[in-house]
């Protein structure tokens, strides 16, 4: 099942990292260790929320449900402290979704303004590739260390150059699926499609005197 992502949900931490990118080192007779790389990476990510008031608690009991322990997925937002800037220069927001103010709707949805295609592949990509060739529409480009999603895959820039009049860039993990030319970067929100670790992630105390908090762990859907 795909949960839609809780977004009243107040965001205080998260960190994402990628996990089972070598094998445990194997250590020889003399002591050196050898590391033998893998091509199974896959994005572990931490976060924790606090809810405040009852639309936001129905919403996350309500994911909570829809997720189904680690039986279903959902996109998780991936958020970073300093992200890409349009053409412009200026910084991205990372949240277009907005409620009904003074209100809210049964079914815990709000309005998304309309995507903007602001980095496109110039060329197609193959399953597994790690070089991307770019074409810049609105925005300055990516850097080293910057994330973005090709559908709903999340990935990280390693290296930037410019052949030419061309951007291009290398990144991390390799593609999950092949892209063709025009397809879009997500770089102002993107997203990675992941599933709880456990059963009992995101639950949290049902008391009345305090602020509902949750801390939830996932991993990529593969």
């Amino acid at each position: 099942m795909q949960a839609t992502f809780p977004y009243l949900a107040l965001w205080q931490d998260v960190t994402f990292h990628l996990s089972g990118q070598s094998l445990d080192p194997a250590e020889s007779i003399s002591g050196a260790e050898t590391i033998v790389p893998t091509l199974r990476g896959r994005w572990m990510a931490a976060a924790s929320f606090v809810l405040r008031g009852e639309a936001a608690t129905l919403q996350w009991q309500a994911f909570l449900a829809q997720m189904q322990g680690r039986i279903g997925t959902t996109l998780v937002p991936a958020r970073s402290r300093y992200r890409p800037k349009d053409r412009d220069g200026k910084p991205l927001p990372f949240c277009d979704i907005a409620s009904i103010k003074g209100a809210q709707t049964w079914e815990h949805f709000g309005f998304e303004n309309t995507d903007i295609p602001r980095i496109t592949l110039a060329s197609s990509a193959a399953l597994r590739a790690t070089e991307l060739s770019l074409t810049l529409n609105d925005s300055t480009g990516l850097r080293p260390g910057q994330f973005f999603s090709l559908g709903d895959r999340l990935h990280r820039v390693q290296h930037h150059w410019q052949p030419g009049s061309g951007h291009r860039v290398m990144i991390e993990p390799p593609l999950r699926a092949a892209a063709s030319a025009g397809a879009v970067l997500e770089i102002a929100k993107p997203v990675c499609r992941m599933r709880m670790t456990s059963e009992t992630e995101g639950l949290f105390d049902q008391s009345l005197n305090r602020l509902p908090s949750v801390t939830v762990n996932f991993m990529e859907a593969l």
